[in-house]
């Protein structure tokens, strides 16, 4: 019988640490700094778990992101790409982006969601590309706008589709087409 407890207890041991990760782990930190009261130190385990939350969104954004079209390749962007450095601009929100290369031809895909500026920016794009020479396109019932290139679009309210780069209008059109553009909607 003791032996049956003690098995017992150590698979519970080990289920338990199986079941945490970084993230879980720095939350029971965060709780631990709190009882001992140091705040300080809470607080700092609070915005961690925060930018672990916002990375793991990231990689489920990052999902969507389509593979390389015939005859190109795919990368990931490392830094987040120029999608990161728009984030500022957009009021922060998850960011997901792939570099796509065939020869010496490139496009850019970044998608942008969880920003409060996106909402805004559905409206404003046809209005956008139409003063700066541009013209409106639909994608699988979403409207995007071509401007100088780029091809960019909200889909579903709330994710910033944009695609930059020097290859063609057809290809970048094509990549976009290539997403689930409703699938990305309920991200």
């Amino acid at each position: 019988m003791k032996h049956a407890i003690t098995l017992a207890c150590g698979l519970s041991l080990l289920a338990a640490a199986a079941a945490a990760d970084e993230f879980t782990d720095t939350l029971e930190g965060a709780l631990e700094a709190y009882r001992a009261g140091d705040v300080s130190a809470a607080q700092q385990d609070l915005e961690y778990a925060g930018k672990l939350l916002t990375s793991m969104k990231s990689e489920s954004l990052a999902k969507f992101l389509p593979g390389a079209p015939a005859g190109w390749t795919r990368e990931e962007a490392a830094d987040g790409g120029e999608a990161a450095g728009m984030m500022g601009m957009f009021g922060g929100g998850t960011v997901a982006s792939a570099m796509y290369r065939r020869g010496e031809e490139t496009m850019e895909l970044s998608l942008i969601a969880n920003s409060p500026m996106i909402t805004g920016m559905a409206g404003m794009l046809s209005g956008i590309a139409a003063m700066g020479g541009g013209k409106p396109m639909r994608i699988q019932r979403n409207e995007f706008a071509l401007n100088a290139q780029d091809l960019q679009g909200v889909v579903g309210g709330k994710v910033m589709v944009s695609v930059g780069g020097d290859a063609s209008v057809e290809d970048k059109t094509a990549l976009v087409e290539s997403m689930d553009l409703g699938a990305l909607g309920e991200f």
